[in-house]
């Protein structure tokens, strides 16, 4: 079972999002030079085929970029307010910072959190403001925290 530790929480960034975004600049760039070149050489069709290329391009990296934007944007939430509760649980438990883990990178019902060498399912209520957490025994104690 993989844990993640309170600052790997804090940490996460999405590197899918700005190579996405650097490639919509790139072609959005190639596609204004393309423009640029082919009305400075109105009669050559070179240009006017690589404009096009750029174009459709600049159309599939845009949306394949709106896309991934969508569907991270639920995740990114989700994953900011499992930072937020792993810090204020930390508080709240009075445990140190370096010794509390969690099993997921969201905030979801039922989770674990390891403290030291104890482990306790987390129960969230429906409405996500208050939680109640039960000392669990693992079964398979092979653990891993990812840092």
């Amino acid at each position: 079972m993989t844990f993640y530790s309170v600052d790997y929480l804090s940490k996460q960034n999405n590197l899918t999002n700005t190579v996405g975004t650097l490639l919509v600049v790139i072609t959005f760039i190639l596609l204004a030079a393309g423009l640029v070149a082919r009305s400075r050489h109105r009669f050559n069709t070179r240009y006017r085929d690589l404009t096009i290329i750029a174009f459709l391009f600049f159309l599939f990296f845009a949306g394949v970029q709106w896309t991934n934007l969508q569907s991270t944007n639920a995740k990114n939430t989700q994953q900011s307010a499992m930072a937020n509760f792993a810090k204020n649980y930390v508080k709240e438990q009075n445990a140190k910072k370096g010794q509390v883990a969690f099993n997921s990178t969201s905030l979801v019902d039922g989770m674990i959190a390891k403290e030291g060498s104890r482990y306790y399912q987390i129960n969230l209520s429906k409405d996500g403001q208050s939680y109640t957490r039960t000392q669990v025994y693992l079964i398979n104690t092979k653990t891993e925290v990812q840092k």
